[in-house]
């Protein structure tokens, strides 16, 4: 059986590892980090074959297996197509 992902550090580790190895990603500064023996961080870019780019930094919980916090952004060159974060937005009715 495939352990979850945010088990642990390793494992999410592994599995962030497992998909930024794929032909669509040119490159990429993702890292994920300890903050402490049950949380921690990935934060970083990652550039695609068809010329967008992904930034994102995530605050994760191993021990509760959540991401607790995020911000993902996504751009064309230098434009910034979406963003997507875990603030309300409470004049966005989506």
């Amino acid at each position: 059986m495939t352990e979850h992902p945010l088990q642990s550090l390793a494992a999410y580790s592994q599995c962030v590892a497992e998909m930024l190895d794929r032909p669509p990603v040119r490159r990429s500064t993702v890292a994920v980090w300890s903050v402490s023996p049950y949380t921690g961080i990935a934060e970083g870019e990652v550039w695609f074959s068809s010329g967008f780019r992904l930034r994102l930094r995530e605050e994760l919980d191993f021990e509760a297996r959540l991401i607790t916090s995020y911000g993902y952004e996504v751009y064309r060159e230098d434009e910034r197509l979406y963003w997507y974060d875990d603030f309300p937005h409470p004049h966005d009715p989506t």
